[in-house]
This record gives C-alpha cells, structure tokens and sequence, in this order.
C-alpha cells in the first residue's frame, strides 16, 4: 500500500469522548470554586484544604455513585415493558415446539465461576478506587501545611499513558504488536525529557514541591489498575454500568465511613471545617453540582471503557491538563517559578504524547518500516484480499498475487517441455 499514515474513520461512540471533555472542563470549574472566602473564615486557606479534599475525593465523590438509581430505575422499568412484551407476544403465537433441550451441567458451572468472579473484582475495584483518592488526603494530613499542587504540562500525562497501557497488557491481556511498542517506547522518551525538566523546576526554580509526586504516582498506579478491572467486569456482561456504580458506591461508603471515624478520633478541626462548607449557602449549590457532574464524568468514563478499552482514556488527558493550566491562569492566577521557555516545549511534547496513543489504539495506522503489518487494519486488508483471490476468475485481479506468478512461471515451463519431446517424436 503507497499510503504511509492511515487514519481510521471516526464513528459515532466518539461522541463520549466529546461529552467527557465538557464535564471534565465543568467539573474543573466548580472544583475551583471550591475556596472559601479569607474574610469569612480569617484562616489561611491550606487549613481548609484538607478538609477540601475529604469532602471533594471522597465524600462528594462516593455520593455521585448513588445517582445512577435514578437511571437505573429507569432502565429497568424499560426492560421489564420490553419483557412483558415479549412474552405475550410469545403467548399469542400458537407454534408447536417439540424441541427437546439438553442441559448442560458446564455451562452452568462456568456462569456461577463468572459471577463469582464479578463480585470479587467488584471488591478489588473498590478497594482501588479509595486508593487512587487516599494519597492526595494523605498528603494533606502529613503536610497541613501546604497545598498540593503540580505543573500543568508535567511528566504526568506520559506516566498515566504507559502505566495504563502496562496495566491493560498484563490484567485484561492485551497483545502489543510492533506499532503498540513503538508507541510505548515514544511515549517512554516524552516522560523522560518531561521529567528532566520536572526535576530541574523543583531543585533549581523550586516552583512546586517534589515530594508530592511521590503521592501522584500511587495516585495514577491505583486507577490504573482500577480501569483494567472495571473493562474486566464490563466484559462478563453481568452488570450494566448503572448496577455496577451502585454495587462500587456501597462498597466504597463501607471503606469511606472507616476512614471517617479514623479522622473524627484524630483530627476533631476537620470535621468543624468539613461543617463549613457544608453550612455555607454558595458551597451547598456547589456540592449538589459537583455531586452530578462527577456523576456524569464517571459515566462517561465507563462508557468510553465499555466500548473501547481503558487505553482510550489517555486521549483526555492533555485536555485535562490544559484547563487545569487555563483555570490556574484565569481564575487562581497561579504563577509557576519555572524556566519559562518550557511551557511550549511541554505542549508539543504532550500532543506528540496523545498522538503516541492514537498510533498505540490504531486510530492512525503508520506504514513505514512494516510497523503496521500486524496491526488489525491490515490483517482485515489481507483477509478480504484472501476473500477476493479465492472467489475471483478475473486474471487481472489475480496477476496481483505472486501465487499467479509462479503458476504462470510453471505453465510456461510446461508447455515448453511437452513441446520440445513432440518435436523429437515427430523426428
């Protein structure tokens, strides 16, 4: 094929990649406004960031996993019309069925083997989902102090791209072919460059605190993790989305009410500061919308898992990190002591990245140096050219294959010797 770079052609589930950009961007924004007002309180605001980050990771975060009884409920008032439907559709139907059906004991075996298996990755989704949020609260008891806080265009987008495709690779056992390499790889470099310049920011500029990055690595590693078994569970078929969010926010609320009585016995100022937000008019309106758009952004997540894989979700991250960079600007005007040449070469670096995963999920096939041989796009390509040589009597269509060549090569030499002992014959 004279085509060096191959895109695939977009299809209509792409639209929930569209739809959790915007609630990602909404979310950012009320979570912004997640400040309370210095003149109010008469404290520095890091005293109220820990209890910031209890409320938003978890509490607010647990209780949006509720909101999907709402759809829920709804979804299965629609199955049960179909169902009824159905049967008295069947009931009608006057068809003598004299089938005689074979039960079979391994089938049954392998369902209950299934089941059994949902509910404990349901389990260990949960225990994970605490965990990915547990570091960034850790890091605020330890350090009270201090805000947690990280550079926009940072080393993070390249880690959670390969830590999420290292994830998927050994949990949900995803082969990688020559072009999944060589995107792991690229990706691999980026985070090294990235990270250079993370380092000589901390200990040279000192434009944010190094120790955090500790905690973010758990942070990425837990939810990484996570997403492999969430696509897990989705593929068994037991659960719809809506079931598992319930099933994952009561298992949740068990590991976020310990962690609670753990914070009450030992750190009685949190609870008082977690009472202000919920008391203070602004952030009720605030909690209730951060409540259903966190909702909303993890539904879509799911989606995107369901129907892709959990290495499509590295598509959003740039775009994650851009609005953290324009919220910090425009709304905390946050000011970064750093080189200040980089930030440009961190945003081009971050789109090679995210086009490094577009390359890593085929969306863009490249045909140099036989990396796309193996790749689905062209494995399809061979199959239907298999399909068309076998079916074809066309010479034109089949001189395009070397097997007609030789063939062609063979008669020839045929007809040539049956020629050549006629003429000694007829000698």
């Amino acid at each position: 094929m004279s085509k060096k770079i191959i895109f695939q052609k977009c299809h209509f589930n792409n639209i929930y990649f569209l739809f959790y950009i915007i609630m990602d961007f909404i979310n950012l924004l009320i979570e912004y406004k997640f400040t309370p007002d210095k003149n109010e309180t008469k404290e520095p605001e890091n005293k109220y960031y820990l209890a910031q980050q209890i409320l938003i990771n978890l509490y607010i975060y647990n209780l949006s996993d509720f909101v999907a009884i709402i759809p829920y409920l709804i979804r299965k008032k629609l199955m049960k019309k179909k169902e009824d439907i159905e049967v008295e559709t069947e009931d009608k139907s006057n068809i003598d069925d004299s089938t005689t059906l074979i039960y079979n004991d391994n089938k049954e075996l392998v369902y209950d083997h299934k089941k059994k298996s949902v509910k404990f990755y349901c389990i260990v989704i949960s225990i994970l989902d605490f965990l990915q949020k547990f570091p960034l609260v850790l890091y605020s008891i330890i350090y009270s102090d201090k805000v947690i806080s990280s550079y926009s265009f940072s080393c993070y987008i390249s880690f959670e791209i390969i830590l999420q495709f290292i994830c998927s690779h050994f949990i949900l056992k995803i082969r990688f072919n020559k072009l999944q390499y060589f995107s792991l790889f690229l990706n691999l470099g980026l985070f090294i460059i990235i990270l250079t310049f993370d380092l000589i920011n901390i200990l040279k500029y000192d434009s944010f605190d190094g120790k955090s990055f500790y905690f973010y690595i758990f942070n990425i590693l837990f939810y990484s993790m996570e997403y492999s078994y969430v696509k897990q569970v989705l593929l068994y078929g037991f659960l719809s989305i809506y079931l598992f969010m319930l099933i994952k926010g009561c298992l949740l609320l068990i590991l976020v009410s310990v962690f609670s009585l753990i914070i009450f016995l030992t750190k009685k100022d949190v609870v008082s500061r977690i009472g202000y937000f919920l008391t203070n008019s602004p952030f009720k309106w605030l909690i209730l919308a951060k409540v259903f758009s966190n909702f909303f952004l993890s539904l879509f997540l799911w989606i995107i898992i369901d129907r892709y894989s959990p290495n499509y979700y590295p598509f959003v991250l740039i775009f994650d990190q851009f609005f953290v960079l324009l919220l910090d600007k425009f709304i905390d005007s946050t000011e970064y002591n750093t080189m200040g040449f980089d930030l440009y070469i961190r945003i081009f670096l971050n789109i090679i990245s995210t086009i490094g995963v577009m390359i890593h999920n085929e969306v863009v096939v490249i045909n140099i140096c036989n990396l796309g041989s193996d790749t689905k796009y062209f494995l399809d390509i061979e199959v239907k050219s298999e399909e068309l040589f076998a079916k074809t009597s066309d010479p034109e269509i089949i001189k395009r294959y070397d097997s007609f060549n030789e063939m062609e090569e063979f008669t020839d030499e045929k007809i040539n010797t049956v020629e050549a002992e006629g003429e000694k014959t007829s000698e």
